[in-house]
């Protein structure tokens, strides 16, 4: 067995090892350093999730919708004859048993503030172009004229023209935009246009709705 008192003489003995004194101060300072770093990090990971909820609701933000203008719709009456054009005849691509449908401008009598012509829808067939429907004279300034209904199922449901530089023409309904087919007649310094024979059963016979009409370049047009 150990002797008792050897064991204690030994407990007794000094370590080998001998341990510095703690700097206090140093720890403090490693302490506030540490934290530094730590309320850093946290804000850097704030301003990345504030950046992110920044450009995701930019990104989730719906454009303001264009001001529309209200415009009524006319019915043209049906008057089937052979067709006097003048400047370019505007094909739709519109096919039925009767040809292509077709939209053109006829003289008119003048009268104050009037156009010298009218729109007038008919068809191309293989023996000339007819005209059918003719929406009337219309005034002169720019903007939308002849806004007509077709007749379902037989042509297309909505044309007309605008007088002006324009590139893009809409049509809103329920909250929805129509875009519609255009071409550009030089000669008269107008647009043509007529929506597509899909877009018939929103668009056909409807009374008044809401239209818009942009340049090249996306800019609004005068109503």
């Amino acid at each position: 067995m150990t002797d008792p008192e050897a064991l204690r003489g030994v407990l007794a003995e000094p370590p080998a090892v001998e341990f510095t004194a703690v700097d206090l101060a140093d720890v403090m300072r490693r302490g506030r350093r540490r934290r530094r770093v730590r309320r850093l990090s946290a804000a850097a990971a704030t301003v990345v999730v504030l950046v992110g909820v920044v450009v995701g609701a930019q990104l989730l933000r719906t454009p303001d919708s264009p001001a529309v203008t209200t415009l009524t719709v006319t019915a043209a009456q049906p008057e089937r004859r052979a067709a006097a054009p003048i400047g370019e005849v505007v094909g739709t691509k519109v096919e039925d048993p009767e040809g292509e449908v077709v939209l053109f401008f006829e003289r008119t009598p003048t009268g104050p503030d009037t156009s010298p012509y009218q729109l007038v829808l008919g068809h191309r067939t293989g023996e000339g172009i007819t005209a059918e429907l003719a929406t009337g004279s219309r005034a002169s300034s720019p903007g939308f004229h002849a806004l007509t209904a077709g007749r379902p199922g037989q042509d297309v449901p909505l044309y007309g023209y605008y007088s002006g530089p324009a590139a893009r023409i809409t049509a809103e309904v329920g909250g929805l935009l129509y875009s519609a087919d255009t071409q550009r007649v030089e000669a008269l310094s107008v647009t043509v246009f007529w929506f597509p024979r899909r877009d018939t059963t929103v668009l056909g016979g409807i009374a008044t709705v809401p239209m818009n009409a942009y340049n090249t370049v996306g800019d609004s047009l005068p109503k």
